[in-house]
Parts: structure tokens; C-alpha cells; sequence
């Protein structure tokens, strides 16, 4: 024991222990009332013990005791508050920490909850505890240094931001309360009550769903705002570690609202509500377990708790699989006189549960293919064009079934009954399919996936207008029944803005040298100069623009930040400027800042973009690639070059192609200048490259060239990508939707 710290999480280990014995006796002598008092008391004492340590830990890093490993590592005293808050969740050690800590405050809820079903509901939920804890042992946020560094490392930058402040602990609190159905239903299996654990976990199964959903639409909201590649969502691994369980809880609360009502889906409930859990153990193995280290930048690196991991997930696998296997045969099923209609509100809950799980699938293979991969060769992962391609035919059922499922009643359905309300579907298909024909049909590169996106877009009209109808007719009857209308609405909505977003993003990358007017998509930017200030640990670079348009001007604020990486590397981050609008944001990104780059020098300078062409005196020039194939091989950094392919065509001739390069360390070298086709003397010299933005600078050398030169002004450029957003403002609602339908069901279920 080194300090306070470990000994309060022993405590805890030893506390939450206690609990789980007391109610393992529970279970055989529920009238034993010695047992109880000390089930409870000990879980309260585990409670304390996390909450204590939590306080502890946070104090040392307000008050920057950089004696403690963990301390020094995420936080620094440069840090303002609320992200000297959030370094306690920064790393590994403080997220497990945050884990237990709201999972030991949500435990004495589902005590008070379980009524009989105590004994075995805590007894599956403190297993989950005991295992968190030993994790939080094994690898201790208390653990001291030999001596305390006069400053610590700090937070990474792309962290310092207000919704990464609250993103962690809201995904968190899904992790913790997907725990708690997963206990119910064990609980259920062993005291072979098959129906009557539904009523007691499905408001804690929506409230899971809600607060896993609001973690993931605020991550996809920071990544938008703040990464500067223009997206919210890019298929990483480890986002899709947050989607996958809410994918399978999202089925879950489907098919427990069909058990509770029609009796129907015992056993699977009992097979989702096990798999959304261990959904959350497995991503929680691929993201910390550094499987995912190079195919992720949000991954963690390996801690040394792989194994403990593995044994976590082996666990619950085992007792989810011997709880069922040993009653499957008893749990009843629907008898065979209770037939289902194929056109029924039953069959079309089914069919979402089955979607729903079927992207569950894909998307865990897709995000486990560096597992997979590593196992039958060398590790790999798949391409974001593998999760569009598997998903689409998934979202175009999804909203299908939305444009008239709502609608349907249990049981039998007329469609002569149901037909004059899909009027709200068809018009919310032809409005959706009108504005997308409008803005032009989607070039998605492909005819097939075209098509798909333009019906995707039809579909998600369709479920909007006909869940707009039904969720004014509910808000109006009574609002605590409008809580799936109003979700279901919202993902009519979200999808629409998916399409727009997708499908009709306009980006130009524009070379913007200080005091000049360049245009792009309609607007008129000028970079007024760079402006530098010290930032904690860095150095952020200011890049105010000018933005001229024929309806509006204002000033645009994106900005580089620099700092120097736990790796000794400098590590640059861009931030973009948005000007949000309620058909399309204006998304202003900064991809390189030149500080010196030649403006009106001589005519013979080329600047010139990846796949651009551009006439000069006799020839044209198209730079087609970069050539790194001087760089393999060598050994030297002194001997490694970096080239270009040119394709130079001379008064209309077949192109030749010309391979420029640059020696690394040398401005120019003579294998940099190379001859161009013709029968005068010209050459080609690579000056400089720009990777990030793809550009290249070359100097013509020829018979023109000594009468065209030009003084040379020295003056900074930046590079900035300009792209106009369609639809954003429609995504983010309907991602809001989604969650206060969920929000408007919970104390609707939690009554009944």
C-alpha cells in the first residue's frame, strides 16, 4: 500500500465483496434479515469508498500534486477548471474510476428497484464491480512517482474543449446502466420469472439507450467542430465501440416493449439483453487492450490488463450461457394458436429487432477486423466504403418499416383502415425527393449507391411526414405517449440530414496568400496575416479571414495549434471556423500555413494542386501523384528524396511523364531538375511540398524564363479547405429528437 488512494480502492474491493457474498446467501434464505443489512451496508460502504476515492483523486489534481503518476501524466497548471475536471477521466485509469463511481450510485437505485428480484439482480451487478475494481487495482490512478515532476504533461489539446468535458461521463453512464437490465435478466432466468422482469428493467433499458445515445451524438458533434475534416462520423473502431452496444440495447428496448405487451420474444430478449452488455466489455477489450493502436486515434494504449479483460468478458459469457442453456426448455413460447399477421405492428417490431441486429453484426465485424485479421495474418482494417455498403440496405429497410409501422395497430390490420393516413408518408416523400432532385441527382460515384442514397432520401421523407403526424396527434391526446413518435420522427429527420450532408457537400481547397482576395463556393476570402499566441504547453496560430459573400460579411476565426507530443514529436491540430445556417453551415478549415511562401515572384513558379492542370509558355503541366519511391530502402535520412509525377505535354504532344524530386535536407540538388520534352532547352525543378495540401511548387528553367522574372515578395499563405455543409442544422435535430423521445418514455415506463 502506497498512500491513501489504494488503500480506499481496497477498501471498496473489499466492501463490494462483502455485499456480493451477503446476497449470494440471500439467494438460498431470502428470509434472512442479518444478511440483508449486511448486503446493503456493505454495498453503501462500496459506494463511499469509490465516491471518497474519486474526491481524492480529483483534489490531487486541483491541487496539481504531480507526486501522483496519473496526475502528471493528464493534467498540468496551466489548465483552466473545467479541464483540470476533466483530466480525472482523461486517461484509463480515471475513466475506469468515473465507471465505478457512477455505477456504485446507480446500484443503490436498482437495490431500492429490484423489490424481490434484490438478491440476484445485485449479485450479477456487483460481479460487474468486483471486476472494475480489480482493474482499478491492478492499474491504480494513485500510483506515486519517485519524484513529483515541477509540472505535469497535460491535457491533449484536442480534449480541451467544453464537449469533451461532458462526452466521457455521459458515455459512461450508458456503459454503467446497460449493467442493469443484463442483471434483471439473469435474475429473471435464475428465479424463472420470464416475464415479470420486463416492467422493473425497461425504463432502465430506455434510459441506457438515451444516455449512450447522448454520449455518441456528442462525440459525433465535437468531431465535427473541432477535428476540421469536415465529418461527424468517420467508422472509426473505437466510435463504433460506443455504437455497437446501443445498436443491440436499441433491439433490446424493441423487443421488451413486444414481451411486455404481446408475451412474445422471451428468449430473445434474454439473448440481447445479454449481448448489449458484453457488447460493452468487448468493445471496452478492443479499445484498451492497444489491439486498436494503430488502426484508431482514439485508441488506448495496452495497460497490461489484456488478460484481466479477456477473463472479464469469459466471465459473463459463461454465466450468460449457463443461466440459458439450463432453462431454455422452460421459458414459454407463444403457443401456436397465437398466430401473427405479416402485416401487424408484432411483425414489424420483429423486423426492426432483426435489422437492428444484423448492422450489430456487420458493424462489430467490421470494427473487429484488426482482431480478426491478426489472427489469420497481418492485422487490417476495413474501409469506411465497407460500413456504407453494408449499412445502406439496412437504413433504406429501417425507413421503410418507419413510414408505416407506427401506424399499425397489435394484431390484425386493415390496409383499407390504415391507407388515408399514408397520405402523411407520401407527402413527405415527394417533399424530400423534390428538394433532393432540385439540388441535382446524388453523384456518389457509383449508379447502384446513388440510387440507394436518392431512395434513402425518399424513405427518410416518408418516415418524417408520417411521425410528424403521429407525434402532434400524440403530444396534443397526452405527451407522455409521444415518446416514440417524437424518436422516431427525429431519425426521419437525422437520415435526411445524412443525405443532404453526404450527398451535396461542395469543398474547395483554396491557396490564400496574406492580403489577397481568392474565391471559393461563392464567397470572397482574404487572410488578414497570422497572428500567434502562447497556449498552455503550445502555440496556437490565428488565422483571421475576410468572408465576402453577396449577402452577408464577417470575420472567419480558424486556427492551428501546435505543441510538442509526449513523443518529442511537434504534433499540429486545425480548427475550424463554422458559420452554421439553417440550410447549410460554412465550414472553414485551416490544412497548412506557409510562412514564406512566394507571391508575385516570377512567372516561371508553378504552384500547382494534385490532379490540376496549368498552361505555361509552350507546355501544360498536370501533377498527377507523389513518388516516395526514392525514400524506400535508405537507410540515411540524408540519402531519402521525395518527388513528384508530372505529366508534361508540349504544344499538344502525347504527355510525357517527368519525376522532379527533392533530396531531403538539400533546397536543390541535380537530380531535382530534370529535362523537359521538346527541342529547346527547358527543365523542370521541384522547389517545395506542401503533403498535407497536396500541392507541389516547381520552377520552370527556359528560353522565356530570364525575360519574365519578377521581384519577389515574401509574404505567408495558408491553405484552406472551404466546403458548404447542407443539412447539418436537420441531423443535429433529429439527433436531439431521438434522444428526448427516449427522454419522454422513461418516466412513462418507470410508472407502469
Amino acid at each position: 500500500m502506497n498512500n491513501v488512494g489504494e488503500v480506499i480502492m481496497w477498501l471498496g474491493l473489499i466492501t463490494v465483496g462483502i455485499s456480493s457474498v451477503c446476497y449470494l446467501v440471500l439467494c438460498f434464505r431470502e428470509e434472512n434479515v442479518l444478511a440483508r443489512y449486511a448486503a446493503r451496508l456493505s454495498f453503501f460502504g462500496f459506494a463511499a469508498s469509490v465516491t471518497v476515492a474519486s474526491v481524492f483523486l480529483m483534489h490531487f489534481i486541483l491541487n496539481h500534486e504531480f507526486l501522483y503518476g496519473y496526475v502528471a501524466q493528464y493534467s498540468s497548471r496551466d489548465l483552466s477548471m473545467e479541464y483540470l475536471i476533466s483530466s480525472f477521466w482523461a486517461g484509463q485509469e480515471g475513466s475506469f474510476l468515473l465507471w465505478v463511481l457512477i455505477g456504485a450510485w446507480l446500484g443503490i437505485l436498482v437495490m431500492f428497484k429490484a423489490r424481490d428480484a434484490e438478491p440476484q439482480v445485485m449479485l450479477i451487478y456487483n460481479l460487474n464491480n468486483i471486476f472494475l475494481m480489480i482493474l482499478l487495482i491492478k492499474q491504480s490512478p494513485f500510483r506515486m512517482l519517485p519524484i513529483a515532476p515541477p509540472d505535469g504533461q497535460g491535457l491533449n489539446m484536442l480534449l480541451q474543449d467544453p464537449w469533451m468535458v461532458i462526452h466521457p461521463p455521459v458515455v459512461f453512464l450508458g456503459y454503467a446502466a446497460y449493467t442493469i437490465p443484463f442483471a434483471f435478466s439473469v435474475a429473471a432466468l435464475w428465479r424463472r420469472n420470464y416475464d415479470g422482469w420486463i416492467r422493473p428493467a425497461l425504463p432502465w433499458t430506455v434510459f441506457a439507450f438515451v444516455s449512450l445515445g447522448a454520449g455518441i451524438i456528442i462525440g459525433g458533434y465535437w468531431s465535427y467542430k473541432v477535428l476540421g475534416w469536415g465529418g461527424y462520423w468517420g467508422w472509426d473502431p473505437v466510435e463504433n465501440a460506443s455504437l455497437l452496444p446501443w445498436l443491440a440495447g436499441m433491439a433490446l428496448m424493441h423487443g421488451m416493449v413486444l414481451q411486455q405487451t404481446r408475451k412474445k420474444l422471451r428468449k430473445t430478449n434474454f439473448v440481447l439483453a445479454a449481448l448489449s452488455f458484453l457488447l460493452v466489455i468487448y468493445c471496452t477489450f478492443l479499445t484498451r487492450s492497444g489491439i486498436l493502436a494503430d488502426f484508431s486515434v482514439h485508441s488506448f494504449v495496452d495497460l497490461g490488463i489484456t488478460g484481466w479483460l479477456v477473463i472479464f468478458m469469459s466471465a459473463f459469457i459463461a454465466i450468460s450461457l449457463g443461466f440459458f442453456i439450463a432453462r431454455a426448455r422452460e421459458i414459454p413460447v407463444s403457443k401456436k394458436g397465437e398466430g401473427m399477421s405479416y402485416f401487424s405492428r408484432e411483425f414489424g417490431l420483429i423486423a426492426a429487432i432483426l435489422i437492428l441486429c444484423l448492422s450489430t453484426v456487420l458493424v462489430g465485424l467490421g470494427t473487429s477486423a484488426p482482431l480478426i485479421t491478426r489472427v489469420l495474418e497481418k492485422a487490417s482494417k476495413v474501409s469506411t466504403e465497407f460500413y456504407t455498403n453494408t449499412n445502406l440496405p439496412i437504413a433504406l429497410i429501417m425507413l421503410l418499416l418507419l413510414s408505416f409501422v407506427p401506424l399499425l395497430v397489435w394484431g390484425k390490420n386493415s390496409f383499407a383502415r390504415l391507407a388515408p393516413k399514408l397520405i402523411w408518408a407520401l407527402i413527405g416523400v415527394v417533399v424530400a425527393g423534390g428538394i433532393t432532385l432540385l439540388n441535382g441527382y446524388p453523384d456518389m460515384g457509383a449508379p447502384l449507391l446513388s440510387l440507394g442514397v436518392l431512395l434513402l432520401a425518399l424513405l427518410a421523407g416518408g418516415a418524417t411526414g408520417i411521425n410528424l403526424f403521429l407525434a402532434i396527434k400524440l403530444i396534443r391526446k397526452r405527451i407522455t405517449i409521444s415518446g416514440a413518435a417524437i424518436a422516431h420522427l427525429g431519425v426521419g429527420l437525422m437520415f435526411l440530414g445524412i443525405v443532404s450532408s453526404s450527398a451535396y457537400d461542395r469543398s474547395e481547397r483554396v491557396l490564400l496568400p496574406q492580403g489577397d482576395f481568392k474565391s471559393a463556393l461563392g464567397y470572397d476570402f482574404k487572410f488578414k496575416g497570422p497572428e500567434f499566441s502562447k497556449e498552455g504547453k503550445g502555440v496556437k496560430l490565428h488565422i483571421p479571414l475576410d468572408v465576402k459573400s453577396a449577402k452577408s460579411q464577417f470575420i472567419a476565426q480558424p486556427d492551428i495549434f501546435s505543441e510538442r507530443g509526449r513523443d518529442g514529436q511537434i504534433k499540429r491540430f486545425s480548427h475550424p471556423d463554422i458559420r452554421r445556417g439553417l440550410i447549410a453551415d460554412l465550414y472553414i478549415s485551416p490544412a497548412d500555413f506557409i510562412p514564406g511562401e512566394k507571391h508575385g515572384h516570377s512567372e516561371n513558379h508553378l504552384n500547382l494542386e494534385k490532379g490540376k492542370k496549368a498552361q505555361l509558355h509552350d507546355y501544360e503541366f498536370t501533377f498527377t501523384d507523389f513518388d516516395v519511391s526514392g525514400a524506400m530502402g535508405k537507410k540515411d535520412a540524408h540519402e531519402m528524396s521525395v518527388g513528384t509525377k508530372i505529366e508534361v505535354s508540349y504544344k499538344g504532344a502525347e504527355p510525357v511523364t517527368v519525376k522532379p524530386t527533392l533530396m531531403v535536407g538539400q533546397l536543390k540538388s541535380p537530380s531535382s531538375r530534370v529535362k523537359l520534352p521538346g527541342p529547346q532547352e527547358a527543365y523542370l525543378t521541384l522547389e517545395s511540398v506542401q503533403a498535407a495540401a497536396k500541392t507541389v511548387v516547381l520552377v520552370y528553367e527556359g528560353p522565356e524564363s530570364a525575360a519574365e522574372e519578377k521581384p519577389e515578395e515574401e509574404v505567408p499563405s495558408v491553405i484552406a479547405e472551404v466546403s458548404i455543409k447542407p443539412g447539418m442544422t436537420v441531423l443535429w435535430l433529429g439527433a436531439f429528437l431521438i434522444l428526448l423521445g427516449g427522454c419522454i418514455a422513461i418516466p412513462r415506463r418507470w410508472k407502469t
